[in-house]
């Protein structure tokens, strides 16, 4: 039984050492099409936008439906990689478990996505958690500023979409 306890302090000491991304953009698009831009790895390579990658490439895992892998590419060659895995749920939500290439045994951050809206709008709000220092945070911010500028280009062929990134 003291184990439960410690695994508790444990996750609780790590949780208050982590800082979190919010953003919140508005896309004119149908949720469910967003939702499946979002959830399809082969067309997250559309509106990703990596910092230090001038290419990137994403691939369903083969052994498991809900697993992807991220490759980036600087000047042509392939240099770290970003491994997640998607999940969804209902009402339109999405959650990211992911880990990359670099991070130390064990290091996973959660993002987790909620879209809602109508016909012809949709309101994605995300919160990147679990980041354990000031340059993860700047590295993954910087990544999602450009993919959510990215993502409502091609939803709308605007750059208005995006509302802010804290």
């Amino acid at each position: 039984m003291s184990y439960g306890k410690m695994d508790s302090q444990n996750l609780a000491e790590e949780k208050s050492r982590t800082v979190d991304i919010l953003a919140s953009v508005h896309v004119k698009a149908d949720p469910r099409r967003v939702l499946y831009a979002l959830a399809t790895p082969e067309y997250m390579e559309t509106w990703s936008t990596v910092p230090g990658a001038d290419r990137i490439e994403c691939y369903s895992e083969r052994r498991s439906y809900d697993s992807f892998r991220i490759d980036l590419f600087s000047s042509g060659i392939r240099g770290r990689s970003i491994h997640g895995s998607c999940f969804l749920s209902k009402p339109n939500r999405i959650i990211y478990i992911l880990e990359r290439d670099h991070a130390r045994g064990g290091y996973r951050s959660i993002v987790d996505m909620h879209l809602s809206g109508g016909n012809s709008l949709s309101k994605l709000r995300l919160k990147h958690s679990g980041l354990f220092n000031s340059e993860e945070r700047e590295w993954y911010s910087e990544m999602w500023n450009g993919s959510l500028h990215k993502l409502c280009e091609l939803m709308e062929g605007s750059h208005q979409g995006l509302n802010r990134i804290l």
